[in-house]
């Protein structure tokens, strides 16, 4: 197998972030197998309205050609806009809209074995850190 990962972030102003992101991935599962390609490309970028709340916004497209990741040939496209509010020094509240959708039809619908290829899904969480926050 062979696997490139690459990303970059930029802190542009004290409240906006840009970020990039690329994967790689050529794997033959087997010596005479035909090889398995992954590329994946995504963008973020996010903004901090005052210490407490942030918005973001992420756009990624992944070519699975040979199914490696999800199972089949296809083209995976997201979409996500998450909303941050830091209730108190690590522990943040996020709201999130996601949109994933495909060239295939690969999503579960409520029929079964009907499948869809798009779906959106919201998530509502709170997440809990310790430890150092800010640069190294």
């Amino acid at each position: 197998s062979h696997i490139m990962d690459a990303y970059a972030t930029w802190s542009a102003t004290d409240r906006l972030t840009l970020a990039g992101e690329f994967d790689w991935v050529l794997t033959r599962p087997f010596e005479s197998s035909q090889p398995l390609r992954v590329t994946d490309v995504a963008g973020y970028l996010q903004y901090r309205f005052s210490p407490k709340v942030a918005l973001a916004a992420r756009a990624e497209y992944l070519s699975d050609r040979g199914g490696y990741f999800s199972g089949m040939t296809q083209a995976l496209k997201e979409t996500t806009l998450p909303a941050d509010y830091r209730l108190a020094d690590g522990l943040l509240a996020r709201a999130e809209w996601r949109r994933d959708f495909s060239n295939r039809a690969f999503f579960l619908t409520e029929v079964p074995g009907l499948l869809k290829k798009e779906q959106n899904t919201v998530t509502l969480g709170l997440v809990w850190w310790f430890g150092k926050e800010g640069r190294w």
